[in-house]
């Protein structure tokens, strides 16, 4: 049995419908009441699997599309990042700006996750996601204006 939620699942769920199909067909479409209602019931339950086969193919594909869309936009901002200190920022003409992205999710799995002030400490930035931190005074705010 293949694995749920692909192409080949939803094929073989279908073969099963198509067999059904072939019974009713071979019967000349004359079947006593009781063989017709377990034929529908087999047709119903094919059906039912390949639609259920089908959502789980969905799924799949929707994550699939999400992880490229991710994978796009961490190519398109893989030239718009400069490393500065303990941090990532966007660029303005070639120069950092703004807040820092953490470097450890970026350089491992091209995540822009920006670091976060930790609570009751202005001396240290902490990331959201990886939970790693870094000192405040490696990971500035830059200002476009004023960045040298």
């Amino acid at each position: 049995m293949p694995v749920h939620g692909t192409v080949e699942a939803v094929m073989d769920t279908l073969e099963g419908a198509k067999e059904v199909a072939k019974v009713i067909r071979q019967s000349g479409y004359l079947l006593e009441k009781s063989d017709l209602k377990r034929v529908l019931a087999d047709l119903t339950a094919s059906v039912s699997e390949a639609k259920m086969e089908l959502t789980l193919l969905q799924d799949v594909i929707e994550e699939k599309d999400a992880e490229l869309i991710r994978m796009h936009e961490a190519i398109v901002y893989r030239g718009n990042l400069k490393r500065r200190g303990d941090g990532y920022y966007k660029t303005l003409d070639g120069r950092p700006f703004g807040q820092p992205y953490c470097s450890y999710c970026w350089e491992k799995d091209s995540h822009l996750f920006h670091l976060h002030n930790k609570i009751l400490s202005r001396d240290t930035r902490v990331c959201p996601h990886c939970k790693n931190e870094y000192q405040a005074v490696r990971t500035p705010f830059l200002d476009a204006v004023n960045v040298a």
